[in-house]
């Protein structure tokens, strides 16, 4: 899913429709600060789902929507659509069919929001699965926001596996989880109110089971009677029925080809839908058989790549050793000629070094004849020159005085202008040092100012700091509270309505009395029924067993306005068959009661005393407990009614009761009028629990939120004091650099002014000296002209001796001139000799070097050919196997299309095969129709004989008389039915209803025991799924984990260009909670923690990390924020240079300031505000 285009309409600053096409390869989006560039992302991580609008960069969601400029008024809805290219069928398999995906959010000022997949609605759920395990997601690893870095390194190990488990593709069955953690809360939840509820029910069956007995009985009995009462009846029919045999013979071989064609029909089209389905799976492992083979041949062909990239290297790596071997044969021979050349060198070399000192004796000879002319003539010479010099001094003198003394008066001149100059510049060098000395004080106050408020900034941040880890632990506490709190609310709410279900469904109570309570209850019937007397009767725990046992049944009595209203009831009963109730008149005329023996010493309280009684229904509780009395023990009671018999009805607190007449009813109260009073008093203690609990959890959920309003609080300000002080240490730097500034110009001005002071009075000086200077050249001058007179006489006669021996000392030195030049040539030829040996000697010992070099790298060469030798090998071996796996995958496919063949004409022939019955089970009911017919006729005579015996006995004769007994006689008959009226009526009342009550009860308590096993076996299976998705995120974590780590390992010393890193588990016995660490040494320092690294170091570090991941499963798309800017130029190529590689496989949206990154990009997107507020986009091919 290769990301296409984005389409924004009144995002954030872009307030038209914009769109940004995004090309395979590199993209870069480029503009100033402030622009909008990182509104991009923003929309990217929005239309993904996102829902924290501080992630988004604002308060409230609202924040989005574009919010109107000086010329634009603000929008009301906001829309963002990513489009994707699914040209290759690689998106989810419910888009196969398109060749686009677009993903569409929009937002209105109203708060509606909506989510789109190709414009159809959807949820923000199918969204986000949309992109589940691909690596793209809002908090996946291909977005990579401003900070984003800087999160990675500074996160816990904890949070830092995140990124790992997004890359190990676990997210999506970490969903899975939690929905399945959900589902089985649920689920046990469910399993304690059907749980309670069985309990109950289990209580109910075994009271219910004897009357349900002794009523299976009566029925027996009475069916017995009604058979042989109606007997006689089976002569009567007899003829009848024989009438009408011949046809229903015959419409049942009807009815059973009927059923036979039908039946056939039916298995035909359920064969047919089950075809249908095993075409659908046919279809399914085809498509899944093809993405095998296709990852299969992606494999091979990366395999195959390497194989030709070794190919390529081993023939680039044989030409170099070619190469080199033959150019070592050169050197080698080059080597040999070399020596024998130096061996005729250092010949020449000693023959030059005999004829050079024959030369020079020779020379000796005729520079020392030819010195001692020259001697004479030096001296002569000398006289002459001293007299010339002598001459040309006094001429050179007297010049030199005269230029003296214009120079010295030019200098002169110069000075005064010098020290106008010199005045001016002091002038102004006092005027800038003045301004300076003011700009130094002013400087140092605010640095002295900005040092204080540091001081205090940090103090008070520090403080903040201190307080917001005391209110974060405080907090910590206060939320495990609200934790406890709420599952303790949510046990006791799940009891309480548990219970109350039992109530409102009335479980436990008699069918009759149960079936009236639920009709008033439902269809507000029988207004005159007010309710039992279990409703309006409480007692303290501790009585409970007394009250129960005394009133036993009349727990279940339904309170009516009168008699009337019970009859109206009992009648109703009757008519539903929906068994027995009891009904007692809230109005009762008031009894004459024997009084009770109060005082006697075994009596505790009377009963009515210590139970209490709903508002309006005393004179009922006065009924039926008004001759009750509450004795210590059964002991005392007995002994109570020895004396007073006949009055009362005693009852001890343990339940055992004795009536007047002395009867004593004891043992345990394991029926379910014990759990009625229970039941009721539970529900009421539960509910005050539950009250109690809601009033202490909104009291902790208020402290709570106070606590995080003041945590917001102080880290607001605490945020604020950290701003403040980095601004301040920004202004501090800035002052002391300003300050530095000032000092070194009130230093330079200062300086400068005491040299122009020194310079002043050096020219004054001068000034002086010069004057003195002048007056005495001109004196010189005079006294100089006298002398040169004299000196010129004695010149003339020494140059006339100097001439003759001039003539003489010619011959001499052309003839050492020459013997000279036959030395310099002799030496010059034995130095090049030399210097050619050298030359020689030097190239014999670079060419030793050469060959040896190339001897290393021959060796290096041939080793790399042995190693590209083994991987192409391995590669071969590999393409071999995947060859092999691949064809083994294609049969399968093969083996696929071949079973949906053949099930697709299995279909065919049972479509065919439906078409053919189909007409004959037509034909087969028409023909049923006119047997039915006919069947009819004689069937309505038997109707009339029915009906009659229905008018008398109230009986269907078709369902309750059966073949007249063989030998029965008419007086047999009669003595039997006789008897079985008097085994009736021995039985005394039944009640009959007591059977389907039990089997309804039976039934209900089958159908939640079922439930219970449900539940049962359905957290079984949610903690199966969950032991087996925690398997799976272990082994997938695990196995990306080792894979990120290898890459992570490789990557960092390549963008490092050296050093190394390793990733490590916080705790690697737990790979569902280990947190990731991580551990790297660059070049030149020890192993550490990231943490203790420098700002371009981290960065690096995560930026490998980040390329690591993408290495190990690439995503569609990377989108990089501003990622290069912390990295140097060195660090940003290498970076740049990873970027382009991983570009070939997926797309890279770069938001950068670097040029050279922009020179890496192969679009560049400009986007530029020249309307404040609002953005627009310029695009750019480099190409």
């Amino acid at each position: 899913m290769r990301l296409k285009r984005l389409e924004l309409v009144g995002f954030k600053s872009f307030a038209q429709r914009t769109l940004l096409d995004f090309t395979p390869g590199i993209t870069s989006i480029v503009g100033p600060n402030g622009c909008g560039k990182s509104n991009v992302v923003d929309a990217l991580r929005w239309v993904m789902g996102e829902q924290s609008a501080r992630h988004l960069r604002g308060h409230l969601m609202e924040d989005v929507i574009f919010n109107g400029s000086e010329s634009l008024p603000p929008t009301g809805m906001a829309e963002a659509s990513l489009v994707f290219d699914n040209e290759d069928g690689r998106g989810p398999a419910e888009y196969n069919g398109f060749s686009e995906i677009m993903v569409t959010r929009r937002l209105f000022r109203s708060g509606e929001s909506e989510y789109s997949i190709n414009k159809i609605t959807c949820r923000l759920k199918d969204v986000i699965e949309l992109f589940l395990g691909t690596g793209v997601g809002n908090k996946a690893y291909s977005i990579v926001e401003q900070g984003r870095v800087d999160e990675l390194v500074n996160a816990k190990p904890e949070e830092r596996r995140s990124i790992i488990e997004e890359a190990a593709g676990t997210s999506k069955y970490k969903s899975r989880k939690l929905v399945a953690e959900r589902k089985l809360e649920r689920t046990q939840q469910n399993l304690l109110r059907v749980s309670d509820i069985v309990r109950e029910i289990e209580r109910q069956i075994r009271s219910m089971e004897l009357q349900a007995k002794k009523a299976e009985r009566y029925r027996s009995l009475k069916k017995d009677l009604k058979e042989k009462e109606l007997v006689w009846a089976a002569r009567q029919r007899k003829g009848l029925e024989e009438g009408i045999a011949a046809h229903e013979a015959k419409l049942k071989a009807v009815e059973d080809r009927l059923a036979e064609l039908a039946a056939s029909l039916h298995s035909k089209e359920a064969e047919v839908e089950r075809t249908k389905l095993a075409l659908l799976e046919a279809e399914k492992e085809i498509g899944l058989q093809q993405e095998a083979v296709y990852q299969n041949k992606v494999r091979l062909q990366g395999v195959q790549q390497r194989i030709e990239f070794y190919k390529r290297d081993r023939a680039g790596l044989d030409d170099a050793m070619q190469k080199g071997e033959s150019e070592l044969l050169q050197l080698r021979e080059k080597l040999r000629s070399l020596a024998v050349e130096i061996e005729g060198l250092q010949k020449a070399q000693e023959e030059f070094v005999q004829l050079s000192l024959f030369e020079e004796t020779y020379l000796k000879d005729k520079e020392k004849e030819l010195e001692k002319i020259k001697l004479r003539m030096r001296d002569l010479q000398s006289e002459v020159e001293r007299e010339k010099e002598a001459l040309i001094g006094a001429a050179n003198q007297g010049s030199h005085l005269k230029n003296e003394a214009v120079l010295k008066e030019k200098q002169r001149g110069e000075t005064e202008r010098e020290r106008a100059r010199n005045r001016n510049e002091k002038s102004q060098a006092a005027r800038a040092l003045e301004g300076w000395r003011e700009k130094q004080g002013e400087r140092k106050s605010a640095l002295e100012g900005a040092v204080r408020r540091a001081g205090e900034i940090e103090r008070e941040a520090g403080e903040a700091a201190g307080a917001l880890e005391k209110w974060s632990k405080i907090q910590e506490g206060q939320d495990l509270k609200i934790a406890a709190l709420k599952e303790r609310l949510n046990d006791t709410r799940s009891r309480l309505v548990s219970l109350e279900a039992l109530q409102k469904n009335y479980e436990g109570y008699h069918e009759g009395v149960r079936t009236i309570m639920l009709k008033r209850q439902r269809e507000a019937a029988f207004e005159g029924v007010h309710g039992l007397v279990a409703e309006v009767i409480e007692a303290p725990e501790s009585y409970e067993k007394a009250l129960t046992a005394v009133l036993g049944d009349r727990l279940q009595y339904v309170i009516v306005r009168g008699h009337d209203e019970g009859i109206e009831a009992i009648e109703y009963l009757k008519r539903e068959s929906s068994g027995r109730g009891s009904f007692i008149p809230r109005q009762l005329s008031r009894m004459e009661r024997r009084p009770l023996p109060l005082t006697e010493p075994e009596v505790v309280a009377p009963l009515l005393n210590v139970v209490a009684v709903k508002d309006g229904y005393k004179e009922v509780a006065e009924y039926l407990l008004g001759d009750v009395v509450m004795v210590r023990d059964l002991k005392s009671g007995l002994r109570l009614w020895n004396r007073n018999g006949f009055v009362c009805t005693l009852v001890t607190p343990e339940g055992e009761v004795i009536d007047s007449m002395g009867v004593v009813s004891g043992g345990s109260l394991n029926g379910l009028e014990g759990s009625l009073l229970a039941q009721r008093r539970l529900m009421k203690e539960l509910e005050a629990v539950l009250a109690g609990l809601e009033v202490e959890l909104a009291g902790e959920q208020k402290k709570a939120e106070e606590l995080r309003g003041e945590m917001e609080r102080t880290e607001a300000r605490r945020a604020a004091l950290i701003e403040e002080g980095h601004r301040l240490a920004v202004d501090k730097i800035r002052s002391e650099h300003e300050l530095a500034q000032s000092d070194q110009e009130v230093e330079r001005l200062e300086a400068a002014l005491r040299m122009l002071q020194q310079e002043e009075d050096e020219l004054s000086a001068a000034a002086r000296s010069l004057g003195r200077e002048i007056e005495q050249c001109q004196a010189e001058m005079a006294a100089l002209l006298q002398r040169q007179t004299g000196r010129q006489k004695n010149l003339a006669e020494r140059q006339e001796l100097s001439v003759r021996l001039a003539k003489g000392s010619e011959q001499l030195e052309r003839e050492v001139t020459e013997s000279r030049i036959r030395g310099a040539a002799l030496g010059e030829r034995k130095e090049n000799a030399h210097l050619n040996l050298e030359n020689r000697l030097r190239l014999q010992r670079e060419l030793s070097e050469q060959i040896g070099a190339r001897e290393t790298e021959i060796a290096q060469m041939r080793q790399k050919i042995e190693q590209l030798a083994e991987a192409s090998r391995s590669a071969e071996t590999s393409v071999a196997e995947g060859t092999k796996a691949l064809a083994a995958l294609e049969e399968r496919l093969e083996g696929e299309r071949r079973k949906y063949r053949e099930v697709s004409r299995r279909l065919s022939e049972l479509d065919e095969a439906v078409k053919g019955i189909r007409p004959s089970v037509q034909e087969s009911q028409e023909e049923k129709n006119q047997f039915q017919l006919l069947l009819s006729e004689k069937r309505l005579n038997l109707q009339h004989l029915f009906e009659n015996i229905r008018e008398k006995y109230d009986l269907d004769l078709r369902e309750t008389v059966g073949e007249e007994p063989a030998g029965a006689s008419e007086e047999e008959l009669s003595a039997e039915i006789e008897e079985l009226r008097e085994r009736l009526e021995r039985m005394g009342e039944v009640n009959l209803a007591a059977i389907g009550e039990f089997e309804e009860l039976n039934s209900r308590y089958q159908f939640l025991s079922q439930q219970k096993q449900d539940l049962e076996q359905s957290m079984a299976d949610l903690q199966r799924t969950i032991v087996k998705l925690n398997r799976i995120c272990r082994l997938r974590f695990k196995e990306s984990f080792e894979e990120i780590n290898r890459r992570f390992e490789e990557i960092f010393p390549r963008l490092f260009r050296g050093g190394k890193a390793r990733l490590v588990l916080t705790d690697e016995n737990d790979y569902l909670e280990t947190g990731v660490d991580i551990i790297a040494q660059p070049p030149g320092k020890k192993l550490q923690s990231i943490t203790l690294l420098s700002g371009g170091e981290k960065a690096l570090t995560a930026v490998s990390l980040l390329f690591a991941i993408f290495l190990t499963k690439p995503s569609p798309f990377c989108f990089l924020d501003e990622v290069d800017a912390p990295l140097d130029d060195a660090n940003l190529d290498r970076f740049n240079e990873m970027i382009k590689e991983m570009s070939q496989t997926s797309q890279f949206i770069l938001i950068t300031h670097n040029k050279r990154t922009m020179q890496a990009a192969e679009v560049l997107y400009g986007i530029t505000m020249a309307e404040p507020g609002v953005s627009k986009v310029v695009s750019v091919r480099m190409s």
